[in-house]
């Protein structure tokens, strides 16, 4: 296996975590508000992170091979991850009326968490 696969496929679970310290963090500031609050930033950050996930799956399922399996594979990937929160966000918002804001304070967080994630490879 390569060295920037291996790096990559380590990556992923730890921009995960970060994702999911971020939203937990945000998620006990709104738990002062409510616990119903609370919970929408934990749904609208687990949305990310199983976005992240579907990822990270994808883009390093194949394996080392041409540059058109890496560029097909991260294209692939990208796409399963928006879905998931495009349809995510659809169901949580539009289908089941949880709050927008804590919803969307939760993706943003875990966006944070991302941005950390990264920072903290070497």
């Amino acid at each position: 296996m390569s060295t920037q696969l291996a790096q990559g496929r380590a990556l992923v679970p730890r921009i995960a975590i970060a994702e999911v310290l971020s939203v937990s963090f945000a998620a006990l500031g709104f738990a002062f508000v409510s616990a119903q609050y609370a919970g929408a930033v934990l749904v609208g950050g687990a949305l990310v992170v199983i976005g992240t996930l579907l990822f990270g799956w994808r883009m390093f399922a194949a394996g080392v091979g041409s540059p058109g399996t890496a560029l097909t594979s991260m294209l692939v990937g990208k796409a399963l991850q928006w879905i998931a929160l495009a349809l995510g966000l659809f169901l949580v918002i539009g289908v089941w009326h949880w709050p927008v804001v804590p919803v969307v304070s939760g993706v943003i967080a875990a966006q944070v968490g991302f941005w950390i994630g990264t920072g903290l490879v070497h």
